[in-house]
């Protein structure tokens, strides 16, 4: 069992579950340790190191679990050091939503693990073999813009790749600068991305989005059709008993009318995000939904811009209160 674990994943959920995961397996080998827990939230980790001034970082036989939103460079060298002066008999958990400094990614490397959740592995895999099986000798910049636009939804990978392959001979080298004309429609302005950032309670970053769609002409009920079809595909997929991937497809096909055309491990993460509502959310998503469908046939008197902007905003507000009751239940 590695002393130095660092948890790196961007949903809370997920880094909790997988903090547990790692607490709990290094208490079952040392049945005699003491575990503090400390989450500095939005403060910096020399404040946090700050606060175990009256003890030492790592007194013998301690798990110390530090969560904390981001570490700079600085910050890093400090842990570092203090990893180096660690007594033998303790461990320690770092958990964050963020990628860690090169220098601190190194050290974990070198003298305990990085763990991440197995969702960002096999999209990294799936990714992989699709570059893998194509006939383009993209440049690692390229690929890297790919992987970007794309976010975590690689199921649009393979008819990306097939179009560029009528674009670009075998034997030219690409760039990203070559590939980003075609990563135009599903970058920043993809109205996917606004579902994704209404479901993960980010409200400033999809109201920013959807004023950027807005400002492209982009037709008001298709960004609807798209809020909607997140929010059916994830009721349909809600209980925590559909754990296979056959139970998943099952499920999605039974709640939408149609089978999933995404990879298996899209549908995963789907049902991850799903399982952290509850009836009461789908019932006033879909309640807030109705009420701007009536509200864009001009039923409330109300700009369809100022409708679209309200719900989005209640939305986004309702998806992240849910997820911070799930997630301070579960600690």
């Amino acid at each position: 069992m590695k002393r130095f674990t660092a948890v790196v994943c961007e949903d809370d959920v997920e880094r909790l579950d997988l903090t547990k995961k790692v607490s709990d397996a290094i208490e079952e080998q040392e049945t005699d340790i003491e575990i503090r827990d400390l989450d500095p939230n939005e403060s910096t980790l020399s404040e946090a190191l700050s606060g175990l001034s009256q003890l030492p970082m790592f007194a013998s036989g301690v798990l110390l679990i530090l969560r904390f939103a981001k570490i700079a460079e600085a910050e890093a060298s400090m842990l570092i050091e203090a990893m180096d002066q660690s007594y033998e008999s303790n461990f320690l958990v770092v958990a964050t939503p963020k990628a860690l400094p090169r220098n601190l990614s190194k050290y974990f490397k070198d003298n305990g693990t990085i763990e991440s959740t197995e969702i960002g592995k096999k999209g990294s895999e799936y990714a992989t073999k699709c570059f893998a099986d194509t006939s383009l000798l993209l440049s690692i910049d390229a690929r890297s813009a790919i992987v970007e636009a794309l976010g975590e939804d690689y199921s649009m990978l393979p008819s990306l790749l097939k179009t560029l392959e009528t674009a670009f001979s075998s034997d030219t080298k690409i760039t990203a600068q070559d590939v980003r004309p075609f990563l135009h429609e599903i970058e920043d302005l993809a109205p996917w991305s606004l579902s994704d950032l209404i479901v993960q309670g980010k409200t400033k970053d999809a109201l920013d989005l959807l004023r950027k769609l807005e400002r492209t002409q982009m037709a008001f009920p298709i960004i609807v059709a798209v809020i909607q079809k997140r929010f059916v595909e994830l009721a349909a997929l809600s209980s925590p008993t559909f754990k296979s991937a056959e139970a998943r497809a099952s499920a999605y096909l039974n709640g939408t009318g149609q089978p999933p055309k995404a990879p298996p491990f899209i549908l995963e993460k789907l049902w991850r995000e799903a399982v952290k509502f509850d009836v009461a959310t789908f019932a006033n998503a879909f309640s807030t939904l109705g009420e701007l469908e009536r509200s864009l046939r001009g039923a409330s008197g109300l700009e369809s811009s100022v409708s679209l902007e309200l719900a989005v905003a209640r939305l986004a507000n309702m998806c992240a209160s849910t997820q911070r009751r799930k997630a301070t239940s579960r600690r």
